[in-house]
C-alpha cells in the first residue's frame, strides 16, 4: 500500500490542513510553530509502532477553542482527525484475492479515516457482487489491516539518554509511563535478549557490556557510511552502582552509561556530551532495528526535524541517508526548516506548512490554523526562506562545474570582461581564456567567505580586486588566509592609477562617452574629463558626483547600467567610443596575466 494523500482535521493547531499529496519521500517545510509536528503525530496514530499511542485524545488534542462545542455533540457526531487515501499495488491485490477471492475490488484506491472514535474506518470501492456479503467484507478488512504499514515516528524527544537509572526504568515500565528515550533504551537491551529487571544483578555487567558492544558494532558501522564528520567514533557501555554524590535517581541502585569512544584521540565522552548528529543516528537505528525485527519491512517512516542543530555538511549526510537507505524501501515524510535537508532537485516533493491568519480591512483577524501547500507554494516569504536558500546554494554551486574561477567584485565587471574579451578575440589578440568561469562576489570582504564555501573543490582561483591601494590589498590578504594561495590582481593597476574599479581600464574619455550614450544625455549635461585635477578621482566616483548636480532631469546614476548597455549594444559601439584602442590594450594586458595563472 502506498499513501497518496492525507488530510488532518481537528487536531491541536490544525483545524483543516486541506488534502495534500504524498510522494515516496515528502518534505514538510515551515517555520517553527507552523504545525509540522502536529501533522506527523496525527498521521502516526493511524497505525503506530507503539500501540498505546494510537488513540486521539479529545481533552488534550482537540482544538481548545472549539472543544466545548464539540463535547456536546461528540457522542452522536464524532469528528475525523485524519483522512488518508492509499493505492494498492499488484502485490496487495494479489494477496487480497488470494485471501478473499478474485474480483472483489472495483478500485485500487482505499480511504482510511481515524478520529475521536474507536478504531479505523475503511472505505473500499467493492464490486457489486460483494457488497451484500458481510463475511466477505470482514475478511477483506482483516486482510487490509495486515497490509497497512506500521508507522515509525522519531524526533529529538526519542534520543537515548547517556545515563539511565535501572531502578527508575523498572518503575516507569511497571506503571506504563515510559518516555521516548526509555523506549529506545529498552530496544537496545532487547537486541541482546535482556531486560532492565535482569540488569539489577551487577555481577554480570561485564558480559552484558560485551554483548551490547557486539550488537551495536553493525549500527556504528552503518552510521559511519553516512557520518562524514568523524568516522573514528565507537559506542561503549558501562554499568556501575549509583554514587551518593550524584543527583537522583543516579545516586543509588544500578546506573547504565552509554559513552562514545573517539579512537582518533583515545577519549570517551558521555552520550549526552556528543554531537547530536551521531547520537540521533545511533538512537534512531537502535529503534528502527527493533521495529523491523518485530514488524518486518512494511513500515512508513516519520522523521521530525532530523539533523536539527547539525553542521550543514552533517545535515547533507542526513539527507543522503534518507535517500540512500530509506527511500528505496519505505515511504518517508520528514519535517525541516533547514535549507541543507532540502533536496533542490526534488522541489515537487516539498510541501509548505503555514499557520494562517487572515487580516481583514476592519482590523479583525480570522484564524485558519495550519495549512499545507500541495506543491511547495506559499504566500508567506518566511516559509519559503529555506527553499529559496537551498535553491540559491544549488544554483551558486553550479557555477563551479569548471576548475578555473575568476572572482570579481561587481556584476558589471563580468559584463566588461566579456565584452572586451570578445572584441579582442575578433581582432585575433589575447582574450580571456574560455576555461575561466567569471563570478561576482560583492566586494573584497566577501571574497574570502565565497571561496571558503566553494574553494575546497580542487579549483584554481584568481581574484580581480578594484583598488590598488597597497595597504587595502595587504589587509585583505592578511584577513583572508585563503587568498594567500590565489592569483590576486588589482584592476586599476593596468590603467596606471592608484584607485578605482575595472572601469578605469576603459579610460575616462571612453567611459564618459559610454555613459553619455547610455543615458542619452543632452549636450549641456554630457560628461567630459575635468582638466587640471589635483588628485585622482575614479571615473565611476566622478560620474556619480556629476550626476548628483544635474537635478531631476537625469535619472540617478547606476554603475551597472553603462556595462549593461555596452553588453547589449555589442559591436555597434566600437566606432563610436573614443580611445577604444587604448582600452583594448589595457584589457589585453590584464587577460595575458590572468591566463598565466592557468
Amino acid at each position: 500500500m502506498k499513501l497518496k494523500s492525507l488530510q488532518v482535521k481537528n487536531f491541536r493547531c490544525v483545524d483543516d490542513s486541506t488534502e495534500f499529496g504524498v510522494c515516496p519521500v515528502t518534505c514538510l517545510v515551515g517555520k517553527n510553530e507552523a504545525g509540522k509536528t502536529a501533522l506527523l503525530e496525527a498521521l502516526y496514530k493511524l497505525n503506530p509502532d507503539v500501540e498505546e499511542l494510537d488513540e486521539f485524545d479529545m481533552l488534550l488534542e482537540y482544538p481548545r477553542r472549539r472543544r466545548k462545542q464539540y463535547q456536546q455533540r461528540a457522542a452522536d457526531e464524532p469528528d475525523d482527525a485524519l483522512i488518508t487515501k492509499w493505492l494498492l499495488d499488484d502485490e496487495d491485490v494479489e494477496a487480497i484475492e488470494e485471501a478473499v477471492g478474485p474480483g472483489i475490488l472495483k478500485s485500487r484506491t482505499v480511504e482510511i479515516r481515524k478520529g475521536y472514535y474507536s478504531g479505523r474506518h475503511w472505505n473500499v470501492d467493492l464490486a457489486q457482487s460483494a457488497t451484500a456479503d458481510k463475511s466477505l467484507i470482514a475478511a477483506l478488512r482483516a486482510k487490509l489491516e495486515q497490509l497497512l504499514p506500521k508507522f515509525v515516528y522519531f524526533s529529538k524527544c526519542h534520543i537515548m539518554d547517556g545515563r539511565i537509572s535501572i531502578d527508575h526504568l523498572v518503575q516507569s515500565k511497571k506503571h506504563g509511563d515510559l518516555s521516548g528515550p526509555e523506549r529506545v533504551f529498552l530496544a537496545l537491551l532487547d537486541m541482546v535478549g535482556t531486560s532492565p529487571e535482569k540488569m539489577k544483578d551487577i555481577e554480570s555487567s561485564e558480559e552484558l557490556t560485551a554483548d551490547l558492544e557486539a550488537a551495536s558494532a553493525p549500527i556504528t558501522d552503518k552510521i559511519c557510511q553516512y557520518w562524514s564528520q568523524n568516522r573514528s567514533l565507537r559506542v561503549t557501555f558501562q554499568v556501575h552502582p549509583g554514587k551518593p554524590q550524584d543527583p537522583p535517581p543516579f545516586d543509588e541502585g544500578v546506573v547504565f552509561e552509554t559513552r562514545i569512544l573517539n579512537t582518533r584521540h583515545n577519549l570517551t565522552l558521555n552520550f549526552d556530551e556528543r554531537s547530536t548528529g551521531f547520537v540521533w543516528f545511533f538512537s534512531f537505528l537502535v529503534w528502527f532495528s527493533q521495529v523491523r525485527r518485530i514488524y518486518g519491512d512494511n513500515l512508513f517512516i516519520l522523521l521530525d526535524d532530523p539533523g536539527i542543530g547539525l553542521h550543514a555538511r552533517a545535515q547533507e549526510d542526513m539527507l543522503n541517508y534518507i535517500s540512500g537507505e530509506l527511500e528505496p524501501l519505505y515511504q518517508v515524510i520528514y519535517t525541516t526548516h533547514s535549507p541543507f535537508i532540502i533536496a533542490p532537485d526534488k522541489i515537487n516533493t516539498m510541501r509548505t506548512v503555514e499557520d494562517v491568519i487572515i487580516e481583514s480591512d476592519d482590523g479583525s483577524n480570522e484564524y485558519l490554523g495550519t495549512k499545507v501547500g500541495d506543491r511547495a507554494l506559499s504566500t508567506n516569504t518566511d516559509t519559503l526562506v529555506p527553499i529559496q536558500a537551498a535553491l540559491g546554494y544549488e544554483i551558486t554551486g553550479t557555477l563551479f562545474t569548471g576548475k578555473q574561477m575568476l572572482l570579481v567584485e561587481k556584476p558589471s565587471d563580468v559584463l566588461y570582461l566579456k565584452w572586451f574579451s570578445q572584441r579582442l578575440k575578433e581582432l585575433g589578440r589575447a582574450s580571456l581564456a574560455p576555461a575561466w568561469t567569471v563570478a561576482p562576489c560583492g566586494g573584497v570582504e566577501k571574497i574570502g567567505a565565497f571561496m571558503a564555501l566553494f574553494g575546497g573543490n580542487a579549483l584554481r582561483i584568481a581574484v580581480l580586486l578594484d583598488s590598488t591601494a597597497r595597504q587595502e590589498k595587504e589587509a585583505a590578504q592578511r584577513e583572508n588566509e585563503i587568498l594567500k594561495n590565489c592569483c590576486v590582481f588589482a584592476a586599476p593597476m593596468y590603467a596606471g592609477v592608484e584607485n578605482g574599479g575595472l572601469e578605469e581600464l576603459l579610460g575616462r574619455q571612453t567611459y564618459f562617452a559610454l555613459v553619455n550614450k547610455c543615458y542619452k544625455l543632452p549636450r549641456r549635461r554630457r560628461l567630459v574629463p575635468t582638466a587640471g585635477a589635483t588628485s585622482y578621482v575614479g571615473v565611476v566616483q566622478e560620474a556619480q558626483a556629476r550626476f548628483a548636480t544635474t537635478g531631476n532631469e537625469v535619472a540617478p546614476f547606476d554603475p551597472y547600467v553603462p556595462a549593461e548597455y555596452l553588453s547589449e549594444t555589442g559591436k555597434k559601439l566600437v566606432r563610436k567610443l573614443p580611445n577604444l584602442d587604448q582600452a583594448l590594450d589595457r584589457f589585453e594586458r590584464l587577460f595575458v596575466d590572468v591566463n598565466a595563472c592557468l
